[in-house]
């Protein structure tokens, strides 16, 4: 059995999370201090994971469209409604590329060299991922909110997103 899900319902999700997220953050922007990993880590701050997955959304965009991945988001630590306004641009940009984009182009492999590596996947993998990575990395982020006793942002489990059919 095949069953299909419309990219778009989860961008909707992933929208919807994103909101809830930034809701939360601008409620106490200190938030984007809580302490994710050991200091001196990969991404030691909230604030510095969701700098990481709003990057990584426009890194993988920039692949697919054919262009050069930029290195960073250029937004000062702290800074949440940059931050956030930022996602929500690159965001917009990638709606305009599903919008545009067909099964057959969909299939076609890209291929790309990143830290020694090379990665080839489809259009639509990579995609996936985007979402997947995300939805992955905010996950981190209300562990560590629980952590540190304080409540995450509302349910988050697709099944309370009543939009999504």
């Amino acid at each position: 059995m095949s069953v299909s899900i419309a990219f778009e319902q989860l961008l909707d999700y992933s929208d919807h999370e994103r909101h809830k997220w930034r809701e939360w953050v601008a409620a106490d922007p200190q938030r984007l201090d809580l302490q994710l990993q050991p200091p001196g880590s990969r991404f030691p701050t909230v604030g510095g994971l969701l700098d990481h997955l709003f990057l990584v959304e426009r890194r993988h965009l920039s692949r697919l469209e054919g262009a050069t991945p930029p290195d960073a988001t250029g937004i000062p630590a702290g800074d949440w409604k940059r931050l956030f306004d930022y996602a929500d641009l690159v965001r917009a940009d990638l709606r305009r590329y599903v919008a545009d984009l067909d099964d057959t182009i969909g299939s076609t492999t890209i291929t790309w060299t990143f830290s020694g590596d090379t990665y080839s996947m489809s259009r639509r993998r990579l995609l996936t991922h985007i979402l997947l990575h995300e939805m992955r990395h905010l996950a981190q982020i209300a562990l560590a909110a629980r952590t540190a006793g304080i409540e995450p942002p509302g349910r988050h489990d697709l099944i309370y997103f009543a939009e999504f059919t």
